[in-house]
């Protein structure tokens, strides 16, 4: 897979607590910009998706969960047919005094640039917003 691009913040909580804001699909809306809802279909478990649905327009997404690592990885993957696929993943790590959240995006498949580019460098663009909103939810 291509990185598009991978931002990481600190946040003052362990990464149990960061995993179960993580597996708590319905509330993602809360600290995800951008999101009007969204469900777990299946358990939170690799092979499930989860559909999100912007605030802006109707178009809904399913995301395969890709790997559901606890309290370490969660990926979310969409694939475009078999010629391009996006990842979506945020890795969790201790630090001693809280947890070290990182989040990249990933794209693959020989139409890549032209299918999923353009979306990746998007949620690749938001990261930081996202991360703060997560960081923010973890401090309230």
């Amino acid at each position: 897979m291509e990185l598009i691009g991978a931002t990481e913040i600190a946040v003052a909580a362990p990464p149990e607590r960061v995993w179960a804001l993580l597996e708590d699909v319905a509330g993602w809306r809360t600290w995800m910009p951008g999101i009007r809802w969204a469900v777990l279909e299946g358990a939170f478990e690799r092979g499930s998706y989860v559909t999100l649905v912007p605030e802006r327009g109707r178009r809904q997404t399913a995301y395969r969960i890709d790997a559901a690592d606890a309290p370490a990885t969660l990926a979310l993957g969409i694939t475009f047919g078999p010629v391009a696929a996006l990842r979506r993943t945020w890795s969790v790590s201790g630090d001693g005094t809280g947890s070290r959240v990182a989040y990249s995006i990933e794209i693959d498949g020989p139409l890549r640039s032209l299918l999923a580019r353009k979306t990746a460098t998007g949620l690749h663009a938001a990261a930081p917003a996202l991360l703060a909103a997560l960081r923010d939810t973890l401090s309230s």
